[in-house]
């Protein structure tokens, strides 16, 4: 006959504490085995020896007894489970520990974030989901295409987890086709036309030109806009933003150039200094962006770079 217990209710009977009642398990003084539902098993035999011992009387329980032939089929049944194998899941979406493992949960990242909370973003939550491998989960949601890349998280981040880096790498698991229109539509043209908005050539030097001629009538005596100037000091790149809207902005950075006396000269192709293969998390595309730009430096033979942003 077997005598089903609990810890707790073997310790109140003995009068000792629970951790001693593991003790006297762990030791072997109490010959008692697991059973279900956190309970444990003995022979009622070694239950009676262990009341003698101590100078007590069983103490009897119908609900104690329990059928030996019961517990002989509950270890059958043991035996054939198999064994549960949890799903593994790489974690693909960042490199080393840098990018997510050493994060403290703190939350300083969301209370420096300017959008935490639009449509439920939070940094916190990203870089826990990424250390969990919840890949497919983050890369569906408007997270990644919400944050401003503005990197006052990562600022803030006392364990210097690179955030911005883990934002880019999501933005790069979309597939191209997902991605929100404006961005993917600006690194398509500017693939194939040169620049975000896809201005034709003549369209930007005639712009550049009047530009110039409007400079000089405004005082600048002699200037001229300097396209494709060879050996020029400086390497001016322009947001596409500029020419095709708001072209006086252009004219500021001129005069200062004029003024200045600065050598200097802006490329008739390939002239885009906004990278959205940068923002979309598109690195082909981002170095193919950029490798024009050195191009542009190489064949003007310049020495300054100056970008828009």
């Amino acid at each position: 006959m077997m005598y089903e217990f609990r810890v707790s209710e073997m310790a109140e009977e003995f009068g000792v504490h629970r951790n001693t009642i593991r003790n006297w398990i762990n030791s072997g003084t109490l010959p008692a085995k697991e059973g279900p539902g956190r309970k444990y098993l003995m022979k009622f035999e070694d239950y009676q020896l262990l009341c003698e011992k101590f100078g007590r009387q069983p103490h009897i329980k119908p609900s104690s007894y329990v059928d030996p032939e019961k517990i002989r089929k509950l270890e059958e049944d043991s035996q054939r489970l198999e064994p549960m194998v949890l799903g593994h899941t790489e974690k693909t979406i960042y490199a080393d520990t840098n990018w997510a493992d050493t994060c403290l949960t703190c939350g300083t990242c969301a209370s420096a974030c300017p959008i935490a909370g639009v449509d439920g973003l939070d940094p916190r939550k990203i870089i826990r989901m990424a250390v969990l491998g919840l890949e497919d989960e983050l890369k569906d949601t408007n997270w990644p295409w919400k944050c401003t890349m503005c990197a006052k998280c990562e600022n803030a981040c006392p364990a210097g987890v690179q955030i911005m880096a883990l934002m880019r790498r999501l933005r790069g698991l979309r597939d191209r086709d997902l991605v929100p229109g404006p961005i993917h539509k600006g690194v398509v043209t500017c693939l194939e036309r040169g620049n975000n908005l896809g201005i034709p050539k003549d369209d930007f030097i005639f712009l550049c030109e009047e530009l110039g001629e409007e400079l000089e009538e405004e005082g600048l005596e002699g200037f001229k806009t300097p396209i494709d100037v060879v050996g020029a000091k400086v390497l001016v790149t322009v947001n596409s933003k500029e020419p095709f809207a708001e072209p006086d902005d252009m004219k500021y950075w001129w005069r200062i150039f004029h003024a200045a006396g600065e050598s200097w000269t802006i490329s008739s192709e390939n002239w885009e200094g906004v990278n959205w293969g940068l923002f979309s998390g598109d690195d082909e595309s981002m170095k193919t962006v950029v490798g024009r730009i050195v191009d542009n430096m190489r064949r003007l033979k310049c020495e300054v770079l100056l970008l828009p942003e």
